[in-house]
């Protein structure tokens, strides 16, 4: 389906000739599956001093107050549309949860321009991919499609945000897909349930943070349609999104485009910028829970730790891994392959999903069978024990950055990814052009500077611990 026989569609508020026709389809799942959730890193890796590819961007920002970021990369004739919208789960209030990630399924609903299920159609027809996905504070909508077909992206964007259809019916229907995939994910999933409600509950001290993404059902029941009329028209508007472009166009009939699409909308209300403060954790905690799910049981044991993008946050990205990353890391080798403890052990700063707020370490420990959780639970800490007290070594720092310089290379090669990064920077790190040199940010580390951060924030006085073992279906 091509760009060409544009018809004059209804318009209300947004662009007003539509350069694309589509039909009707039925609605299809969108959610992110939870295991990609906590195994992706939530910001960008860096090296050692050695060079790294050139990534181009041009900014400017519309009247409205929509940020826009483009990026030419030709090597393929692709096109990757980036959206990330600065609302999410820690700007609801109590008994008005879920409505973030309820509009994460709602913009793929239909507007009164578009029919439902037409946005869907359309990048399917093109072979392109499509997908959105809820964290603490964003929610992001991505496509990649041939290059050729970026008008229609960008007035099937522009257009969900000025005019999307918030009816009885429609959030009828998606609170019934919304119900499913709590019970697929939340429910029917292995460890979910103290992933994503038990543990959460307990590392943050402030509701914002400690209440579930997906919300309570009894709140999106109950919510008058009015409500998300509101939620929609404060969060949803161009003041307060980043718009990226990466992939293979050019910047001035790119603009021209943006500007045509994304100009006549009107911008909300100025909404306050941060984040809730946390309380520092003075004692340990422990808690045993059953889960019937649970193939075998699970260690998950965590620490309060800065925001993402500070330098101590930096350092324990660099020393998590040091311990968990690769064959040659310190746990995988003493847990999983010398002592045969565990089946997986990994270690991951920035979770769960937040961006630039108060922010967790949290190691996952899978036992071996045969192996008691005390055990495991005993090596990991000797280990960590040793880190507190002696440092790693400069070989092990070295071979971190290695692992983190090619994971990085690799990854540039991906459209998606680039604008994915170039999107959290414009929107939370200070500006999209800091990402290629703030890759930088680990060469300066040192066996002193791991050392000390391992000391000041992994301490088992000041953890949470969950050990999770399989129990019977009652």
């Amino acid at each position: 389906m091509g760009l060409a026989g544009c018809a004059l569609w209804r318009e209300t508020g947004a662009p007003t000739v539509s350069p694309l026709e589509v039909p009707r389809m039925s609605k299809f799942p969108l959610a992110l599956p939870l295991v990609a959730a906590l195994l992706c890193p939530s910001s960008a890796w860096a090296a050692t001093a050695r060079p790294l590819p050139k990534v181009p961007v041009e900014k400017f920002t519309l009247p409205n107050g929509l940020r826009v970021v483009l990026s030419e990369d030709h090597s393929a004739p692709v096109v990757t549309v980036y959206t990330v919208y600065q609302v999410g789960g820690a700007n609801e209030v109590k008994g008005s949860t879920g409505f973030a990630h309820l509009f994460e399924h709602m913009m793929f609903n239909g507007s009164r321009n578009v029919p439902e299920g037409a946005y869907a159609y359309y990048v399917d027809a093109t072979g392109g991919d499509v997908n959105a996905n809820t964290e603490h504070d964003r929610t992001n909508y991505y496509q990649t499609v041939p290059s050729n077909y970026l008008e229609g992206i960008l007035y099937l964007e522009a257009n969900r945000m000025a005019n999307l259809e918030i009816t009885e019916k429609a959030l009828a229907n998606e609170k019934s897909v919304v119900k499913e995939e709590v019970r697929q994910q939340q429910e029917n999933s292995p460890y979910a349930k103290v992933l994503m409600l038990d543990w959460p509950a307990v590392a943050y001290s402030s509701w914002e943070y400690a209440h579930s993404m997906y919300g309570s059902m009894e709140d999106l029941s109950n919510a008058p349609v009015q409500a998300f009329v509101d939620f929609f028209k404060k969060y949803y508007v161009p003041n307060n999104a980043t718009l990226v472009l990466c992939g293979d166009f050019e910047p001035k009939q790119a603009r021209a485009l943006i500007e045509r699409y994304y100009g006549p909308l009107t911008a909300g209300p100025a909404l306050p910028k941060g984040y809730p403060q946390e309380a520092t954790q003075t004692a340990a905690v422990y808690k045993q829970v059953e889960d019937p799910l649970a193939p075998m049981p699970l260690a998950l044991i965590s620490f309060d730790i800065p925001p993402p993008q500070t330098p101590d946050h930096t350092a324990l990205e660099l020393l998590a891994t040091v311990l968990t990353n690769g064959a040659s890391s310190r746990l995988q080798k003493l847990l999983v392959d010398d002592k045969k403890l565990a089946s997986m052990a990994l270690m991951q700063p920035g979770f769960p999903w937040t961006t630039y707020g108060p922010s967790q370490m949290v190691a996952l420990l899978i036992a071996s069978k045969d192996t008691k959780l005390a055990d495991l639970r005993a090596a990991f800490w000797a280990e960590l024990d040793k880190v507190r007290k002696d440092g790693v070594t400069p070989a092990e720092i070295a071979r971190a950055r290695s692992k983190l310089y090619k994971q990085h290379i690799d990854t540039l090669g991906s459209t998606l990814y680039k604008a994915m990064q170039l999107g959290t920077y414009e929107a939370f790190h200070g500006g999209a052009e800091k990402f290629a040199g703030d890759l930088k940010r680990f060469d300066k580390l040192t066996p002193a500077d791991l050392k000390r951060v391992a000391a000041q924030y992994l301490g088992e006085a000041s953890s949470i611990t969950f050990d999770i073992v399989p129990g019977s279906k009652s």
